[in-house]
């Protein structure tokens, strides 16, 4: 059985992933603050990955199982919506905090328990690609993501993991609310979840002789 590990699972396009790869026969290892319920073949690591020491735990905890992990989703993230000038200290660390420290955290010491015929899978946004109004932190963010993840791919070829990205529009999950409206319109006009996890399972599947560095996707309501 092959074994998937996934940050931010407690809701939303992780919880969509997770449910995904077990309906496929993996074995989920989730990894966010809180734990899903009802969940089969699956194990929670409750963390915070913006926490070097959570992180540490985590990963330290699911070798000493001795478990191989083939497939890494990096897909926590953290949102921060407004002008620039209105953004305050606390926010930029959060966001920073936890979509760059935090993923090179568990990239790190997920490729530890990593071998050959491996692949890592960032959930990027199309923020990372393009500059969004009012989203400069999370663009910021998400462009560095864009950059590490390309880079790493590179380094990791002799070691014959393979690295790639998704980067969704707007997805219809929790994330939009009457407190930060979908901009495009209603959130239900937005990808499903359901849309982004068959794609992440796609990358698992294909043959590993098969490149796929970089998948862009997003509802007809946007345009990047």
């Amino acid at each position: 059985m092959k074994t998937v590990a996934i940050t931010g699972t407690s809701r939303g396009l992780g919880l969509s992933i997770a449910n995904k790869f077990i309906q496929a026969g993996w074995q989920v290892i989730g990894i966010g603050r809180t734990s899903p319920t009802g969940l089969q073949n699956y194990t929670h690591y409750t963390a915070d990955i913006a926490n070097m020491s959570d992180v540490f735990s985590v990963f330290d905890a699911i070798r000493k199982t001795g478990t191989t992990i083939d497939l890494l989703v990096n897909n926590s993230a953290a949102f921060h919506a407004g002008p620039f000038d209105s953004v305050e200290y606390i926010n930029i660390a959060n966001v920073i905090d936890t979509n760059i420290k935090g993923t090179m955290y568990v990239t790190m010491e997920a490729l530890k328990s990593m071998s050959a015929g491996s692949r890592i899978i960032f959930i990027n946004s199309v923020a990372g690609i393009r500059e969004i109004q009012n989203q400069s932190l999370y663009c910021a963010s998400k462009a560095a993501l864009r950059s590490f993840a390309g880079i790493i791919g590179q380094e990791l070829r002799a070691r014959k993991i393979k690295v790639s990205s998704i980067h969704p529009g707007g997805i219809n999950t929790p994330l939009w609310n009457e407190q930060n409206p979908y901009p495009c319109g209603s959130a239900e006009d937005a990808l499903d979840p359901g849309i982004v996890a068959d794609a992440v399972f796609h990358i698992a599947e294909v043959p590993h002789t098969t490149e796929i560095k970089t998948i862009t996707m997003f509802p007809e309501v946007e345009w990047h």
